[in-house]
């Protein structure tokens, strides 16, 4: 166990890289976070109940070490108190009808669906990273927008200000004006609050929760460029390859396989056993110093035991039925959610690029017209292109994350946005 948990600790030392990439902080996905050191450890439970399942046709040893002091009989032949005795026992199971068999291979079946529930996990996790990651960018792009914003309401509510004093505006429109700016000023601190909200949460995703990044560069995502992929293709191949599904099936074998255990403990068991003693009083029929024979254990009667034992595997198996067809019925619908989520992303980033030209452009005329000193509306429309970014990152971020989700539902890494070179690395 220390040895297992010192990959993890040795990692809090490292200091992350400034400014920050995407695949930097996509590595440490490979670090024992604490949420899967969870599914770590349900993989070394497996791997124990596979051991103990292995340990019941094992040969097993034991030694009984037994001084005893006695009042012998009248009529024993040694008169000696001291009934000290010493036997060295061992038993190897040779054949139990299947039950070990079963358990074993339940066993072996879980420590393989472990194994898939912790690829799954750590897939998800390099998602989780992505999307902090994002997150933060989007901050420090909200921050600009909200920045700019009340700075051109400052500057509307000064010019106000100056038309009050010469009596050209009402107490009304100045209050409504001063009421604005309160709003934008408010606005700008819950933006700067998140960007440090936003950059915790990433470090602690990361695992470092000390270390809050300063400084991000935005990903180059040439995998969203990529064309669009048929429905029912993906369906097909999310049946045969999602990871989670994949472990549920393992887990329904599994417990059809701890089932015929179940069952199997009705049958006898065949062993051989031998025994090797030592008595201080060395006298009667049953004290051969060594002994050699086979035993057959047939279990006549055992309490209703073996009946509940038999009731709780069938349990467990309908259990996990169910959750495997409820699993298959989220994986389409979730499946269906991203893939249409695509389609529509996809034409929202044509949106999202004539946005940006128009926002360039109509900052550019409002340029030209403030430097020739007219009238002109130029703070707004720097407030509205940094908008305008913000709504073009948001949708650029938003679609890299559906097709990473699509990837992890489908079980195909290839549909990564990632898998393409540009990841700002």
């Amino acid at each position: 166990m220390l040895l297992w948990l010192a990959p993890w600790s040795a990692g809090q030392t490292d200091v992350l890289p400034s400014p920050l990439t995407l695949h930097a902080a996509l590595t440490l996905a490979d670090e024992a976070h604490p949420h899967l050191q969870w599914y770590r450890a349900q993989q070394m439970a497996a791997e124990a109940e596979a051991l103990q399942a292995q340990s019941h046709n094992r040969l097993q040893l034991g030694l009984e070490l037994n001084p005893r002091w006695i009042d012998p009989n009248p009529q024993a032949p040694i008169r000696d108190n001291d009934d000290s005795r010493a036997l060295l026992s061992a038993r190897q199971p040779l054949y139990d009808f299947g039950r070990s068999r079963s358990l074993q291979n339940s066993a072996q079946t879980q420590i393989r669906s472990r194994e898939l529930e912790w690829a799954q996990q750590r897939q998800q996790h390099r998602l989780n990273i992505m999307a902090a990651y994002f997150d933060v960018l989007l901050a420090d792009l909200t921050y600009t927008r909200d920045n700019e914003a009340m700075a051109v309401a400052f500057v509307e509510l000064n010019r106000q200000r100056n038309r009050h004093e010469l009596g050209r505006v009402s107490d009304v429109d100045l209050l409504a004006d001063e009421n604005h700016f309160q709003q934008a000023r408010l606005q700008r601190l819950s933006s700067l609050q998140q960007q440090r909200a936003r950059r915790q949460h990433l470090a602690n995703i990361l695992n470092r929760p000390e270390q809050l990044p300063a400084q991000l560069r935005a990903p180059e995502l040439r995998g969203n460029d990529r064309q669009a992929v048929d429905f029912n293709e993906l369906l097909t191949q999310a049946m045969q390859s999602n990871a989670q599904l994949l472990a549920h099936r393992l887990e329904l074998e599994a417990a059809s396989q701890a089932m015929a255990a179940a069952r199997a403990q009705r049958r006898p068991t065949l062993s051989a056993e031998a025994q090797a003693g030592w008595w201080n009083r060395e006298f009667g029929g049953d004290r051969n110093p060594y002994m050699l024979g086979l035993v057959l254990d047939l279990p006549l009667y055992q309490g209703g035991q073996e009946n509940a034992a038999l009731v709780r595997a069938q349990a467990a198996h309908h259990a996990v039925i169910a959750e495997l067809q409820l699993f298959e019925l989220r994986l389409r619908q979730e499946l269906l959610d991203t893939w249409l989520e695509i389609q529509r992303l996809r034409t929202q980033r044509e949106q999202a690029q004539i946005h940006a030209d128009y926002r360039d452009l109509y900052l550019d005329r409002s340029r030209s017209l403030y430097e020739m000193e007219v009238a002109t509306d130029f703070g707004d429309s720097m407030m509205r292109q940094s908008e305008a970014i913000l709504f073009t990152a948001e949708t650029e971020f938003r679609l890299a994350l559906a097709w990473e989700r699509l990837a992890i539902l489908v079980g195909e890494p290839e549909l990564s946005t990632l898998t393409l070179r540009g990841d700002g690395s």
